[in-house]
């Protein structure tokens, strides 16, 4: 079993409580708390209606050129934000907490015990380097901040964090609000159920209840669905398991990639069905910060030239079972200036 899928089903209880700085603490301060569950799963349906029709934006993918030169690290470029980064000692990344194997805390004993790993966390490591060198991915230099999927766009926006990476996807809609780099996963929404269930897609489940996490690109496909299900929006993608094993939904959407995660913790569901649409994942980052996103995107190129995308991806999605099919491969960078 890889890398990405050795935590075990009790992640999903306790990884949406805590959070910390690379590792967990006790007590927690309440700014690295995700939001708490308030309605008792199922109870209360998502209150989702379309939407109103996002500005276009062209190709969301497409994202801000990286400078020609990107500097090295400890040698930000005056005035830039990745300056106030470095003159601050750390960088502020929002992450999940509950979606191996992207983002997540690994409960085992050891040295890795109760730090965050996963793909996600992984790209925001090499992130951190590329601004404070080799000991950027150290405690000292990267404060991690567990978040519930509906906090991302806010936390951003309150100045709580400087990037966001957390299988967030870019659309028109969500660009009015956060800047984005260029996508580094692009992830398959799809559906997950308790095998021997008679649900066998999206198109099964008129009048049924489906879980996504609220404030998730993955709920209103649900939402949108043709056959009509009945959207149920709860804070994490941990709590949707939850509410799927205690009989409170009868299917999850989100990434597939997220979906293989609960199946490692979960044998007894599986996911069924077609994909439902296309998630580019990419960092988010304030509309303030136009350099930051430029620096990220340098970032990323850097990441999958030399190859480490490969290493990230085999080491968190190279041994899942199902096997993703395609295989995972970098997505293609766009910019647009």
């Amino acid at each position: 079993m890889g890398a990405g899928v050795r935590t075990a089903l009790g992640s999903a209880l306790v990884a949406v409580l805590v959070a910390g700085c690379g590792t967990v603490t006790s007590p927690l301060a309440d700014a690295g708390r995700p939001l708490p569950l308030t309605t008792a799963p199922g109870t209360a349906p998502a209150t989702t209606s379309s939407p109103a029709p996002a500005p276009d934006c062209g190709d969301p993918r497409v994202s801000r050129r990286p400078p020609a030169v990107m500097p090295a690290p400890n040698a930000m470029p005056v005035g830039s934000y990745m300056e106030k980064i470095a003159d601050r000692g750390y960088l502020r990344v929002g992450v999940l907490s509950d979606a191996p194997p992207f983002g997540s805390i690994n409960l085992a004993a050891g040295p890795d015990g109760g730090q965050f790993e996963g793909f996600d966390i992984d790209i925001a490591k090499e992130i951190a380097k590329a601004i404070f060198g080799p000991d950027g991915a150290d405690e000292a230099h990267l404060k991690f901040r567990a978040l519930v999927n509906s906090e991302r766009i806010p936390v951003i926006q309150k100045n709580e964090a400087d990037i966001i990476v957390a299988t967030m996807t870019t659309n028109c809609a969500r660009r009015t609000q956060v800047d984005f780099s260029v996508p580094y996963y692009e992830a398959n929404a799809r559906v997950l159920v308790l095998k021997g269930s008679p649900y066998h897609g999206i198109e099964d489940l008129g009048g049924k209840k489906v879980c996504s996490a609220a404030g998730t690109t993955s709920l209103q496909h649900v939402a949108d669905a043709a056959s009509n299900p009945i959207p149920v929006g709860l804070p994490g993608d941990g709590d949707c398991l939850l509410a799927l094993q205690n009989g409170d939904v009868e299917a999850i959407s989100t990434d597939d990639t997220i979906l293989i995660g609960m199946v490692q913790q979960d044998p007894r569901t599986e996911i069924v069905g077609g994909v439902l649409d296309t998630e580019p994942d990419a960092v988010a980052v304030s509309l303030d910060h136009p350099d930051l996103t430029r620096f990220v995107n340098g970032v990323l190129a850097r990441v999958v030239a030399s190859g480490r995308w490969d290493e990230i991806a085999q080491t968190w999605l190279g041994s899942v079972d199902p096997p993703l099919n395609p295989p995972p491969s970098p997505p293609t960078a766009l910019y647009r200036d």
